[in-house]
């Protein structure tokens, strides 16, 4: 699935496409309204998640325009302004859903979702590698069919490496996306939590394990023997 961000804030766009991205989805962004017309004008999204404090134009007008253009697009507004007033205008401008900031990823993802299902768009992706599943939306990790808890970050490390499916993830790779979510890591954080995630695998019997190469990285592999 393929979604438009409209973010003027460099950091905390990059932050969110980084998270959207985990989750499976193709993400462009951009930081105007200028650039958010252009770009729905010459590529197909599946959704819009649209900032009205834009530089060169209130997003609530681009909102219009776009409604009007595309009536079946689902659009999340992405905002400061949590007022109730600012909430219904936004809602019967077009808007599918209204997320006020600050917010968490995980609940950003669930409503974009929820969005796309009720206009008939599969937002989901599911990996799976052997015995075992993840769907980055919903964050669930599964051993033979059965759910099974996982701490977020372990979670994130096998999404990663399922992501690269026999190909090596490198330690910085790991460490640039685990550090968006929680702050700097540590020397050796990538390493203890790969190391929880092997041990993880073994216990829950996927027949499946964490491979290192020094000076390489990671690899998710099938149990030798």
């Amino acid at each position: 699935m393929r979604i438009l961000l409209t973010e003027d804030d460099v950091q905390l766009c990059e932050l969110l496409g980084r998270g959207l991205r985990q989750v499976g989805w193709s993400v462009d962004t951009v930081g105007t309204a200028e650039e958010a017309e252009s770009a729905l004008r010459t590529a197909s999204y599946q959704a819009l998640v649209l900032d009205l404090g834009l530089p060169d134009c209130d997003g609530m007008e681009v909102l219009q325009r776009v409604r009007r253009e595309n009536r079946l697009l689902p659009i999340l507004i992405l905002t400061a302004r949590g007022r109730l007033s600012d909430r219904v205008k936004g809602l019967n401008s077009g808007a599918d859903d209204y997320l006020v900031k600050p917010f968490a990823l995980e609940e950003m993802v669930a409503r974009i979702a929820a969005a796309c299902r009720r206009a008939g768009v599969p937002a989901t992706t599911e990996l799976q590698f052997g015995q075992i599943s993840l769907s980055p939306a919903s964050r669930t990790f599964a051993v033979h069919g059965k759910v099974c808890a996982i701490p977020r970050r372990e979670m994130m490390v096998l999404e990663m490496l399922l992501r690269a499916r026999h190909r090596m993830v490198s330690k910085r790779y790991l460490e640039e996306n685990l550090g968006g979510f929680g702050g700097e890591l540590g020397g050796n954080t990538v390493e203890v939590h790969v190391s929880r995630l092997r041990r993880r695998l073994s216990a829950l019997a996927t027949g499946l394990t964490i491979r290192a190469e020094r000076g390489l990285g990671y690899r998710l592999v099938e149990e030798e023997g």
